[in-house]
């Protein structure tokens, strides 16, 4: 992967950020759904956010290992 410029770098950090702030949103929501199949899609959901701020972040640490 090549180096990524500050404005990538940037763009990334935010995605994250979203991505956490999504999954914390969620993770609020699902302690007040009392339908389990619902609360079950909410916390996929939440998995989903989770792991793609982590991807994002693995992005960003590859890329500065370069």
């Amino acid at each position: 992967m090549a180096n990524l410029t500050h404005k990538e770098l940037l763009l990334l950090q935010d995605n994250i950020a979203m991505c956490q702030d999504t999954a914390q949103f969620i993770q609020a929501s699902v302690n007040n759904i009392s339908d389990s199949q619902l609360r079950g899609m909410c916390e996929q959901m939440m998995r989903e956010h989770q792991q793609g701020s982590q991807m994002l972040a693995k992005h960003i640490m590859q890329a500065q290992t370069q």
